[in-house]
């Protein structure tokens, strides 16, 4: 990979980098087992697929290495990613699902999506949703997850003229060590393909839970900023312990939603308590035995095939 990200940093490249592994259109995949190391640009990249289990998995490439992501389900759907350990300079998992008006043109969601047991470090998030998810993105279950050593913890990228949604989001159990941002929505993040974007197709970010998040040698516990006039709602942060070495641990705007055991106390805009009124709007607060029924199916699937 050093060749094409000397010729990326250099200006020297007529045309995008290629990805290591990408799938396109493809249904019952199982990457298992294997190494990959340095790719020039996102490491796997499944696309318009079903049926997905990354399992087992090692991706390096050095920390200061341009957009390379460890695995970027976009437009995908029933994907399984579990037992892995990512050390790369992007993203560590990266979920899309199309860019502006091609991605809300085309409209093929990213949904179904499991991450558990995952080990990554990182100059950028651990796990981050966006910023292209034009086609929408929802139902994403991650737990048993660790983070260290990494610029973000759990990120949705998003602006406007992006459309689309995320929604039904929940992560668990998760463990950081020396991350500077534990968890961080960006409403303007800005970039587009081209200029035909409408600036009015607004996002809708809904019904996003974390839960179990433990954290030590944090600098910032949150940064949260929706977009004016399209607020994040039903936002829930349930059971957080961050030890921060922030004076000004969370900062929100046009967001809303709910919170509970949240230590070092979370910003205003959050801090209707949860119980009792407001687990309906908290997903899957009571109902975490979906992830697991899902995991069982796509592992009945995988056993099937006789691997």
């Amino acid at each position: 990979g050093s060749m094409w990200w000397e010729r990326f940093r250099n200006k020297t490249l007529d045309y995008t980098r290629p990805h290591l592994v990408e799938l396109m259109n493809s249904t019952g995949v199982v990457i298992s087992n294997l190494t990959f190391l340095n790719s020039p640009f996102w490491t796997i990249h499944p696309i318009y697929c079903s049926h997905v289990i990354v399992q087992n998995v090692t991706i390096r490439a050095p920390l200061d290495s341009p957009n390379t992501d460890g695995i970027d389900p976009d437009s995908s759907d029933d994907v399984c990613i579990e037992d892995c350990y990512i050390s790369t300079g992007d993203d560590v998992i990266a979920i899309k699902s199309g860019w502006d008006e091609y991605g809300i043109s085309y409209g093929r969601p990213s949904k179904n999506i499991i991450i558990r047991r995952l080990i990554g470090e990182t100059h950028s998030s651990g796990i981050a949703i966006g910023s292209e998810m034009s086609g929408g993105v929802s139902d994403v279950h991650a737990e048993d997850i660790v983070f260290f050593n990494s610029t973000t913890g759990i990120r949705i990228k998003t602006s406007p003229g992006r459309g689309g949604y995320v929604r039904n989001i929940f992560i668990s159990n998760v463990s950081l060590a020396n991350v500077k941002v534990a968890i961080r929505f960006t409403g303007r993040y800005g970039e587009h393909p081209d200029e035909s974007y409408d600036p009015k197709a607004m996002p809708k970010i809904e019904r996003i839970t974390f839960k179990d998040i433990h954290g030590e040698n944090i600098t910032v516990a949150g940064l949260m900023e929706g977009i004016e006039g399209d607020n994040f709602i039903n936002i829930c942060l349930y059971n957080i312990t961050l030890s921060v070495n922030s004076i000004s641990p969370w900062n929100c705007s046009n967001v809303q939603g709910f919170s509970s055991l949240v230590f070092p106390q979370t910003c205003e805009l959050l801090e209707e308590s949860i119980f009792p009124d407001h687990c309906t709007e908290c997903y899957h607060l009571l109902q975490e035995h979906r992830i697991r029924n899902k995991g069982a199916r796509l592992l009945s699937w995988w056993t099937y095939l006789g691997t």
